[in-house]
């Protein structure tokens, strides 16, 4: 058994739609198909929220119904009108969503649990179509809801997956289906709390999703289906000569995914790596075309294989003389983060002075404060970190000289190489990102210089 993701640009339309159900006929029994919203739509759904909340009524009916325009069309087009289930499925979704979307305006006021159940409204209506289409095909297809499966807590907008509660509703909900099903039709992104509210898994989730459905139904294998051609050597947007890497291994798509590669959730490799699960990454528009297969092990060892970014990070440096040979110094530091809730990126430490990113900084403010009462700090925003990641890059010889080479005139803030033998990073200011990326896939990836010196 397989697990198939498509994104939302393989189902916008419903030409997309057929176009994958065609790639489905040729898959065996049994199939479970994760589906994201389609195109645009769980933009359009955060922009539904922000009218209501804003009291800005005429826009708010207008999005509205291009949104249901939007769906319908795709029903006729799929030659679905006359399909009364699909129609009232549709109906029921779009009816829940106006009583929230009301509920907002009426209030001028939203939270991320009304959030969540408003955009889920973009995958319950994208599966529900999709698998009336396909039953056309295919009688022996089910739409199930991800909701009674993925269990999470209520960190709403952004949950955590109870992976041992899933697991014993999977068996109790999901599995049963296999038995008599060729396809099943789910949603990404979603999952729900032990008491039935629903949440969303962060943006780009549905991956995610995939590779838990993945995990929990031991598949064989799970594929990714997007509008990329897999796993490139950097974002293709701004590296026009940029190309797919064949292979990766599980530690290089994670930290790929963790510092910027859209391509992959943060979080998809971790259910698919406890179970040593391969994971393929496709382009729909080409479906013969091999993509990128991530799995335990890289062949190609001592190479960069791609380079990521993010933007829109911010540096602290925390400098107190109090720190030279003191034991407990950074303990204090990393506790204020902690009681804040903040991740950290990177570390870069001297004998006084310590610095680190951050992504997040909705309590920043405060946490400066409470870290001015020991030490003085600097915040530098507007940074980004570009990272180069390839497995075992650190014994490679010549990369470090190579990889300075290529950034020799730009200024950096910070370094982070030696505690992961899988990638290198600079944090550099924003400005620069673009001439860093080109400089450096410039230097490992064309005119043939890509080779392991290993």
């Amino acid at each position: 058994m397989k697990v198939l993701k498509f994104g939302g640009t393989s189902v916008k339309d419903a030409q997309a739609m057929k176009h994958v159900a065609d790639i489905l006929s040729h898959y065996p029994p049994v199939t479970i198909v994760v589906l994201s919203a389609t195109a645009g739509t769980t933009d359009t759904l955060i922009k539904l929220v922000f009218h209501a909340t804003e009291g800005q009524h005429d826009a708010f009916m207008e999005t509205k119904q291009q949104l249901v325009g939007k769906h319908y069309k795709i029903i006729d087009d799929l030659g679905l009108k006359m399909d009364r289930s699909v129609c009232e499925s549709v109906d029921e979704i779009f009816s829940t969503l106006s009583v929230f979307l009301e509920g907002i305006y009426l209030l001028r006021e939203s939270t991320n649990r009304v959030k969540d159940a408003v955009v889920a409204s973009g995958e319950l209506l994208s599966t529900h179509i999709f698998a009336a289409y396909l039953k056309t095909q295919y009688p022996d297809t089910a739409w199930f809801d991800v909701r009674n499966v993925i269990t999470t807590d209520d960190h709403f907008g952004s949950a955590h997956v109870d992976l041992k509660t899933s697991q014993k509703r999977y068996n109790q909900k999901m599995k049963p289906l296999l038995k008599r099903n060729r396809f099943i039709i789910t949603q990404g992104f979603l999952g729900s709390t032990l008491n039935g509210l629903t949440t969303t898994l962060g943006r780009g989730g549905s991956d995610y999703s995939a590779t838990l459905i993945g995990n929990l139904s031991n598949a064989e294998s799970i594929e990714i289906w997007t509008d990329s051609d897999g796993v490139m050597t950097a974002d293709p947007r701004f590296i026009p000569q940029a190309f797919s890497q064949r292979e990766l291994s599980f530690k290089e798509a994670a930290e790929l995914s963790y510092f910027g590669a859209k391509v992959l959730h943060p979080y998809t490799m971790l259910p698919a790596m406890e179970k040593n699960l391969p994971v393929q990454v496709k382009n729909t528009m080409k479906p013969k075309d091999p993509g990128t297969v991530i799995a335990h092990e890289s062949r190609q060892i001592g190479q960069p294989k791609s380079i990521a970014f993010r933007r829109n990070i911010t540096t602290v440096t925390i400098e107190s003389s109090r720190m030279l040979n003191a034991y407990g110094f950074l303990e204090r530091i990393f506790d204020v983060f902690a009681r804040y809730q903040i991740s950290i990126d990177l570390v870069s430490t001297s004998e006084i002075s310590v610095s680190l990113t951050l992504e997040k900084t909705e309590y920043l403010d405060k946490i400066v404060q409470e870290l001015k009462a020991f030490a003085s700090v600097r915040i530098s925003d507007k940074m980004a970190i570009v990272s180069i990641v390839g497995e075992d890059i650190k014994n490679s010889q010549s990369f470090l000289k190579r990889a300075f080479y290529a950034v020799d005139i730009i200024p950096i803030e910070m370094i982070s190489f030696g505690a992961s033998n899988v990638n290198l990073s600079f944090v550099i200011s924003e400005m620069h990102v673009e001439t860093v990326v080109k400089k450096l896939h410039r230097e490992f990836f064309e005119s043939g210089k890509n080779e392991s010196t290993v």
